[in-house]
């Protein structure tokens, strides 16, 4: 049985965004401070704790290849789920201090270079695009990778917010654009944060994965020629991705010595449409004291 999906290994991705990460923050920061743009330094503080995040990711996705062990007999793909629950706290912890500095430059606007900021966020937004297409191949199948791409897309949409404010500061001279962008920056960020901080915990947790669906699963399974009773029944993910699953089978006492063949089609049917790709399956023949789908 596979239980192991391959993908292709997102290391060089996650290294070419740390250098990107870094070349722009140091951009984005010197100009920042130059042009007087708080927008930037914002972006620049965001683009940091994205540098940050790429590297604890890189180590998380390291380590989640390692083989598993006689210690670590699941191996290490929660590393990276917890990589990405790691990596959201943070980024929500620096957005409430940068929160604070918005307001204060809200109440007291400043004056901006706003040709400068355009040209800075138009190299800002090149290397952020350039960080989130190297990780969009990777991101659908490792909740680590997903986080760090949303954080490049997240920030190629707020260099171009920054480019827009810009413009407009430069024509129209509207200071107080600079610290309103920096809340939307950190509302549409802090969102995504929250998503990724749900899945994680629900992982962690071992709780169940969405596209799961017990109701048809147990019509499903008790449709198979023999099956009367589907019940008893776990299942959670160890990387937000690969999903596993125990379960009890109870069948009509004249197919017991059928047991293998229902089996078989038991685990081909979970697999095939519920993507179970490690399945223990508990044959039975004399009722169970409870058999309610999920024993409480």
């Amino acid at each position: 049985m596979n239980e192991v999906h391959e993908h292709k290994d997102a290391s060089k991705a996650l290294w070419a965004n740390i250098f990107v990460n870094f070349g722009i923050v140091f951009f984005e920061l010197s100009f920042g401070v130059i042009s007087g743009s708080f927008a930037l330094i914002t972006d620049s503080l965001h683009n940091l704790e994205d540098a940050g995040g790429m590297i604890l990711s890189l180590f998380a996705n390291i380590a989640s290849k390692k083989q598993k062990n006689e210690r670590k007999t699941y191996g290490y793909k929660r590393s990276g789920v917890i990589a990405a629950l790691i990596n959201s706290i943070i980024l929500l912890m620096t957005f409430a201090f940068l929160g604070y500095e918005a307001t204060i430059r809200l109440i007291h606007p400043e004056v901006i270079n706003g040709e400068m900021v355009i040209w800075v966020g138009i190299v800002a937004l090149v290397g952020n695009t350039l960080g989130a297409l190297l990780l969009h191949g990777h991101s659908h199948h490792d909740l680590n990778v997903k986080a760090a791409f949303i954080h490049m897309l997240s920030d190629s949409m707020n260099s171009a917010a920054v480019i827009v404010v810009g413009i407009l500061i430069g024509l129209y001279h509207w200071y107080i654009l600079d610290p309103l962008v920096t809340f939307g920056i950190i509302a549409y960020i802090s969102y995504e944060s929250f998503e990724i901080i749900g899945k994680s915990i629900n992982v962690l947790m071992e709780g169940v994965p969405q596209k799961i669906d017990f109701t048809q699963m147990k019509k499903d399974v008790e449709s198979i020629q023999g099956v009367l009773s589907f019940h008893h029944v776990h299942v959670w993910s160890l990387d937000g991705e690969d999903a596993m699953m125990e379960c009890h089978v109870r069948l009509r006492p004249s197919e017991m010595k059928m047991a293998d063949m229902v089996r078989t089609q038991v685990n081909n049917l979970l697999k095939e449409k519920y993507g179970i790709n490690h399945l223990t399956i508990q044959i039975e023949e004399k009722p169970c004291p409870d058999e309610s789908l999920v024993v409480i």
